[in-house]
């Protein structure tokens, strides 16, 4: 099973558009461009990789004009019917990252890629066609999978695929099935398990080789989540697994 195969049969994320939580989370996300809410007024829009179109619908609810990519048709589909039910107009399309249509996408103002691009074959390559997605001094906001800070599921992916199954049906299964796993699995939803564990493909970075790929496309550094200054594989005690970078393309 491959990722988009993956994805067909197990929709992520699942939450709600306008609740508390998924509002603090896109004031955060924005944050990291220096953006609020409000800035997405009549903003061209791309969600790249939008899974069930959680951002894209809170995006539309305020006022962009949002385009959804996807290579999963099951997700997409969730995604339509979640943009129905809240009464938005979205431009959903399936689409791989790693060879999208440019002429038909157009330009963005902004593009979220978050939680994305470390499930391609080729994360540097999706990022570089993102960045020729942006209109002058348009705003690109990535997430990756933090290579230290991620170290404690990979050890636990590595095990359950040599010690139970590379079939996720059956290492979901194994999960649930076990008391030892009740009290970790209960703290979150069956869909970030699935995601956090089963996904056939991901892969792992670090933000001073994100910050590379920034400057060899000419998109300046922004923000970032990240302590600079840091020793990277102290992220190995974090919880948080991912890292947010962004970037602004230059009038030329």
């Amino acid at each position: 099973m491959n990722n988009k195969q993956f994805y067909n049969q197990y929709n992520y994320p699942n939450l709600k558009y306008l609740g508390k939580t998924h509002t603090t989370l896109m004031k955060k996300i924005l944050s990291f461009a220096n953006l609020t809410i409000p800035d997405l007024k009549d903003k061209d829009v791309l969600d790249a990789g939008c899974g069930t179109g959680d951002k894209s619908i809170f995006s539309a609810l305020k006022g962009a004009k949002v385009t959804s990519i996807d290579l999963s048709s099951g997700q997409l589909q969730k995604a339509k019917e979640n943009a129905a039910a809240n009464n938005v107009k979205i431009r959903i399309l399936e689409m791989d990252i790693l060879n999208p249509d440019f002429k038909k996408l157009g330009k963005f103002d902004y593009i979220f890629c978050l939680g994305v691009l470390h499930h391609t074959k080729n994360a540097k390559k999706g990022f570089e066609n993102l960045c020729k997605l942006l209109k002058p001094n348009g705003i690109i906001i990535i997430a990756l999978y933090h290579k230290y800070a991620r170290l404690k599921y990979r050890i636990i992916r590595t095990l359950l695929r040599i010690f139970v199954s590379k079939d996720p049906e059956k290492l979901i299964s194994f999960l649930f099935s076990k008391n030892i796993f009740a009290q970790i699995l209960n703290t979150v939803t069956k869909e970030t398990i699935y995601d956090r564990y089963a996904v056939p493909f991901e892969s792992y970075h670090t933000l001073r080789e994100a910050r590379k790929w920034f400057k060899q496309k000419k998109i300046i550094e922004m923000a970032h989540s990240e302590n600079v200054n840091g020793f990277e594989p102290f992220k190995i005690f974090e919880k948080k697994t991912l890292f947010f970078i962004s970037g602004k393309k230059s009038r030329k």
